[in-house]
């Protein structure tokens, strides 16, 4: 058996094991227990957005999904209320390259925009050091499987991806209340092909979003935009 047919081989078992434990884990786990909130965190890293909401929160529940198993490691069992995915939210169900960079935070889907790499103001290495298959999964698979019916808040922060996540969840981002989404707000990009700040807010306007408020960062070049259904 060649390399190639056994990383296939690997990856339809690792995703198949996922969809399994979320149909018959996660999604009995949550209903057994009163959580007055969901939240979801794609592209969480190690919580560094939603795990001190959780601790604090204990009717919470967040749903944090890091496709980088290392990082996924360190936040795995620390909280009954926080569980960790090690999955990345796609437009597909399958699975994918995650582009493994210097900077943990930095690792995407997508490759890296070289052009962009150069022009952007960083203090951090921006360098991708190697790859590794992950499971992929559509929004809309995951809440139909997991048996949640509304969200809170979702919270992406995919490199690059942001815009794909949220069109993953279909039909069911309705059922969303409020998202933040992290967008590209100069002419250059870290990575090839993410969309900029307008076409996220258009998107989000033509599902019936409204935009209620934007943070600036990495020095003017990025923004995390907060968008509630109207």
């Amino acid at each position: 058996m060649g390399a190639s047919s056994r990383r296939d081989d690997a990856s339809t078992f690792v995703r198949k094991v996922h969809r399994r434990a979320l149909r018959e884990t996660f999604g009995r786990w949550a209903r057994s227990r009163s959580y007055r909130r969901i939240w979801i965190d794609v592209g969480a890293h190690e919580g560094e957005t939603t795990f001190p909401y959780a601790a604090a929160d204990p009717s919470l529940l967040v749903y944090a999904f890091e496709p980088n198993l290392n990082a996924a490691s360190r936040i795995m069992g620390r909280l009954r209320n926080y569980v960790v995915l090690p999955i990345a939210i796609a437009e597909k169900d399958g699975s994918a390259e995650l582009q493994l960079n210097a900077y943990e935070q930095s690792s995407s889907l997508l490759p890296a925009d070289e052009a962009g790499v150069k022009r952007w103001v960083t203090e951090q290495e921006f360098k991708v050091v190697g790859s590794v298959t992950v499971p992929t999964m559509r929004l809309d698979t995951f809440l139909n499987g997991a048996a949640i019916e509304s969200v809170d808040f979702l919270k992406v922060d995919a490199q690059g991806l942001d815009l794909e996540v949220v069109k993953s969840a279909g039909d069911r981002l309705g059922d969303v209340a409020k998202l933040q989404l992290e967008a590209t707000t100069v002419a250059y990009r870290q990575y090839e092909g993410a969309p900029g700040k307008s076409v996220i807010v258009e998107y989000m306007q033509s599902k019936g979003f409204r935009l209620a408020a934007e943070e600036i960062q990495s020095h003017g070049q990025e923004a995390n935009l907060t968008f509630l259904r109207a």
